[in-house]
């Protein structure tokens, strides 16, 4: 019996409702544990969640949100790190472009950059028309 199918009948055996999707995990944790890194003190922390945010992309419905907010960070490594993610996820973080919008006009040059750089991948436009 292949795999697949043993999954299917273990599934079929236990029910629709013990066969629930497994949680979305980066580096060894779910995305909720990212998600509520963001709110935490350390910066290096927040930039790693952001990071691991990014690389789960738009899989977990709680990830864009979260970037989102981080790219209203205190920290503007964070908030460019913010942003690169959202570069990273592209179309599928549509729902970011206004505060990608927004981020054009940040106090930080590379952030700025990095705005314009993720709308345009977002929008499926070319940054240097």
């Amino acid at each position: 019996m292949s795999v697949l199918r043993g999954s299917l009948l273990v599934c079929m055996v236990i029910g629709a409702g013990g066969c629930s999707k497994a949680p979305i995990t980066v580096h060894g944790q779910p995305v909720p544990y990212w998600v509520d890194a963001l709110g935490k003190p350390d910066p290096r922390l927040r930039k790693q969640a952001v990071e691991a945010l990014g690389n789960a992309g738009a899989a977990d419905p709680a990830v864009v949100p979260a970037l989102m907010r981080a790219v209203k960070d205190p920290d503007a490594g964070i908030r460019a790190a913010a942003v690169l993610a959202l570069l990273k996820i592209g179309p599928d973080a549509e729902e970011a472009i206004p505060v990608l919008t927004a981020a054009q006009k940040d106090s930080n040059a590379r952030v700025r950059r990095y705005a314009v750089e993720a709308l345009a991948r977002i929008r499926g436009d070319s940054p240097n028309q």
